[in-house]
């Protein structure tokens, strides 16, 4: 699942500034790599919150798409967002758990962290599932 995950996101035109990589996928969680890039730092060298805010909801979605199936799909209808603390300099993880999978939304959490598990973001999500 990894792989094919993986694949979504490099076929994924609206993801590839980013250069989101799948680190673990199980069931219920994903973990991505937002590796370090100049252009996504604001000023002082901190990473942009827009981009921690894109790394969870990536996350999630890619959680949700190893549950479904990579054909099944949910849309993000709620995204909150605490930011804990500067991530500077490195490169973020970003980890989403799905909490309650119901037949119409999906509720989870994720938290942007570091190599060494440094808190950046903790996030709560909301999906619903068209249909």
């Amino acid at each position: 699942m990894k792989r094919q995950l993986q694949a979504l996101l490099d076929r994924s035109r609206f993801l590839r500034p980013y250069g989101f990589r799948v680190v673990k996928v199980k069931q219920g969680e994903c973990t991505l790599e937002l590796p370090h890039h100049k252009n996504l730092e604001r000023p002082g060298g901190i990473i942009n919150g827009p981009a921690l805010m894109a790394a969870a909801d990536c996350a999630m979605w890619l959680a949700i798409k190893a549950k479904l199936g990579i054909e099944g799909d949910a849309l993000t209808s709620e995204l909150n967002t605490a930011f804990l603390a500067p991530a500077k300099s490195e490169h973020v993880y970003c980890t989403a758990r799905i909490l309650k999978f119901g037949r119409r939304r999906i509720y989870g959490v994720a938290e942007c962290h570091g190599k060494k598990g440094g808190l950046f973001t903790h996030h709560t999500l909301t999906y619903v599932r068209p249909g």
